[in-house]
């Protein structure tokens, strides 16, 4: 991490302080859960026991109570207890007092009229009351046992809670002691994850600060886990080395571009300066001129060409497709250098081309192929030039295939490199910067297809076109027709 960010800006922090707030309720959660879950479990304990005795103290009271001992020697059996002593009281179906144990009138227990009525019913209540004047709590239940002739009774058996309230006393205890424990210690292994696992950022931040324009060549050194971090450092590699072929793209193109303006330059200025050593006719003026004239359009037509690259380069180049006759297309181009191959009287052939239609843009098309005929009747002194067009698995194929100076096997894969020339001198000759190959395959690509070279020195090279054809448009239903 950064030293001079701001601590409470540093993600480190930001992600403990998040765990450490997530943990805390957390923990909130799971002791408040603990704490009244031992509560109703202890509450459901002490109503077990009331039941117990409840139906004890019925089965009593069935047999009849004209033996009162029998109730004297219960009430000192139960209510002596040291935990959970039990007080009870006996009420006729009137409400009137029947028996009643020494220690419930400690409890000051007045049922309300609708709660007897229900009991009277056959419902089982059961209620917690607060003794007056007492911090004690009391559990109470009330029921009817079952009836002896036309005798029906009301039973109140109750107990006091301060052994639950003891051990929820004793449990929040332990509980208070063990949260700042807890919370401590989970806000140290909060710290530790966030700073292990930012450690990577941490990594990549400090070797991408140090990769720059002179430095493209080094790489991050993935961990070897396989996980996230892992992932971003192999994305980052992957853009790093873009970079790089980007970087060096850039730097040949700026060498290779000013070789390629320095030299026409360079010789018009010889030219130049030669026309102005010494007075000159005017033939010799003129043709000076004619020259410099032919230099500037060879300027022009490389910054022509420099000026497509580019801006191929910076995806500003857009296509205007639109379905059209490739082989009327190739026979228009044709006819245009029938005369350029009569010139230099080498037979020119055409055909057979099948009727095929593409989606494609007309102008970069016909600068395809000017750039492939163009060249193969520069690089062909003799002998012939075929041009065909074919389908195959529903693509267009074309070949231009001459008998030429051919291109040697090892130099066949960097012949679509910009300003990249088998024979410098002969392409020097032939007014060639190197730059029609490169966007030649360009406008292919654009098209979605792909161009192959076949050559052999002397024997002559075959360029094969694939161009994806347009579907045909469905045929119109009857029900369209309609």
């Amino acid at each position: 991490m950064k030293t001079g960010t701001n601590f409470c800006h540093r993600t480190d922090v930001k992600l403990t302080f998040w765990y450490i707030l997530t943990f805390f309720l957390s923990v909130l959660v799971i002791f408040g859960f603990l704490y009244f879950r031992l509560k109703h479990q202890l509450i459901k304990e002490v109503d077990r026991i009331l039941r117990d005795e409840a139906n004890e103290l019925s089965g009593l009271v069935v047999q009849g109570l004209k033996e009162r001992d029998v109730l004297i020697a219960f009430e000192s059996s139960v209510s002596a207890r040291p935990y959970y002593p039990i007080y009870f009281r006996i009420l006729d179906n009137e409400g009137s007092l029947v028996y009643v144990s020494r220690n419930f009138r400690e409890i000051g227990y007045e049922p309300t009229d609708s709660l007897m009525s229900a009991v009277r019913q056959g419902k089982q209540i059961l209620e917690e009351i607060k003794s007056p004047g007492r911090r004690r709590t009391f559990r109470i239940l009330n029921i009817r046992p079952p009836a002896k002739g036309s005798l029906t009774y009301v039973l109140q058996v109750g107990t006091h809670t301060r052994f639950v309230r003891k051990s929820m006393s004793h449990f929040k205890a332990n509980l208070l002691i063990a949260f700042p424990i807890v919370l401590v210690l989970g806000s140290l292994g909060g710290w530790f994850l966030a700073r292990r696992s930012l450690a990577p950022v941490s990594y990549i931040a400090e070797k991408a600060s140090q990769i720059t324009s002179s430095r493209l060549s080094e790489r991050l050194c993935p961990r070897g886990t396989g996980d996230e971090m892992d992932h971003l450092i192999e994305t980052i590699n992957a853009m790093i080395e873009r970079l790089e072929a980007s970087f060096r793209r850039v730097s040949e193109f700026t060498g290779d571009t000013s070789h390629e303006l320095k030299t026409p330059l360079t010789a018009m200025r010889g030219e130049a300066e030669l026309l102005l050593s010494k007075r000159r006719t005017p033939e010799e003026y003129e043709d000076g001129l004619s020259h410099m004239v032919d230099r500037f359009d060879h300027l022009n037509r490389l910054l022509n060409d420099l000026t497509l690259l580019s801006e191929t380069d910076s995806f500003q180049v857009k296509l205007e497709t639109a379905p059209l006759r490739l082989d009327l297309l190739l026979q228009n181009i044709s006819s245009l250098f029938q005369v350029l191959a009569d010139q230099k009287r080498i037979l020119f052939e055409v055909g057979p081309l099948q009727e095929i239609t593409v989606l494609g843009d007309n102008t970069r098309l016909q600068q395809l192929f000017t750039i492939l005929i163009d060249n193969a009747i520069k690089y062909t002194s003799k002998g012939s030039i075929h041009l065909t067009l074919g389908r195959v698995d529903g693509t267009a194929v074309v070949k231009v295939r001459d008998t030429g100076v051919g291109i040697p096997k090892q130099e066949q894969d960097k012949i679509f490199k910009r300003f990249y020339r088998v024979d410098k001198s002969r392409s020097r000759e032939t007014g060639g910067a190197g730059l029609g190959l490169s966007i030649a395959e360009w406008i292919v690509r654009a098209h979605n297809g792909k161009i192959e070279v076949s050559s052999e020195p002397d024997r002559g090279s075959t360029f094969t076109l694939y161009l994806p054809i347009q579907s045909p448009p469905a045929a119109p239903c009857l029900s369209q027709i309609l």
